[in-house]
Order: structure tokens, then C-alpha cells, then sequence
């Protein structure tokens, strides 16, 4: 069982959500490829990858700060600022967000 602000999980449950969160991490690839993009052309990229960090900041502190919760944000965080930036670079973004998702994949709660 893992410890949270309001109880406990059962690992199976923070597995299911790291998994369901790496997903949405994966999305912002296919938001901002040439290639892909414009099947999402509805989506604002900004606000998805800013809402993105805000919900996987709230699962840190739910879950009383993991270890490597800040590199993920970190990572996060310099991805949206390539997002934001006049020179949007698609690889260097792409790159972090993969990044990201692979450090969530390897992150383990309840240590």
C-alpha cells in the first residue's frame, strides 16, 4: 500500500495513474509534430502542457513529494518554455518531452 495525504493506494492504482499520465505526457508530441498537428489544430498546446503540470504536481504532493518528482516537472518545465519560445525547436522539445515520460515510467512511489 502506498501512503497518501487522504489514506492509502493500492500499488496497482499508482501504477494505473503514472501509466495514464505518461500517455498524456506523450500527447504533447503529437500536438506539436508537423506531421500530426493539425489533426489537433482544436487543442491548445499551451494550456494542455500547462494544465499537464499542474495535475502532476498535485499527484506529488498526494503522494508527499517522490524523489523524482522534480526532474519531471524540471523537464516539464523546460519543454513548455521551448513551446512558448519564438524559436520553437520540435526536436529539442520532443526530446524532453520523451524525457519526461521515461522518468515517470521509472519513477517509484512508496520508497
Amino acid at each position: 500500500m502506498i501512503s497518501h495525504k487522504y489514506g492509502e493506494f493500492k500499488q496497482e492504482q499508482t501504477e494505473y495513474y503514472q501509466n495514464k499520465l505518461r500517455k498524456k505526457i506523450f500527447w504533447l508530441v503529437l500536438y506539436t509534430d508537423k506531421n500530426t498537428k493539425d489533426d489537433f489544430e482544436n487543442i491548445d498546446v499551451v494550456k494542455y502542457h500547462e494544465n499537464l503540470l499542474f495535475e502532476i504536481s498535485n499527484y506529488n504532493a498526494l503522494l508527499f513529494y517522490p524523489k523524482d518528482f522534480v526532474e519531471i516537472i524540471n523537464t516539464l518545465e523546460q519543454a513548455l518554455n521551448i513551446l512558448k519560445s519564438d524559436s520553437f525547436d520540435f526536436q529539442r522539445y520532443k526530446k524532453l518531452v520523451f524525457d519526461a515520460g521515461a522518468l515517470m515510467q521509472r519513477m517509484k512511489v512508496g520508497d
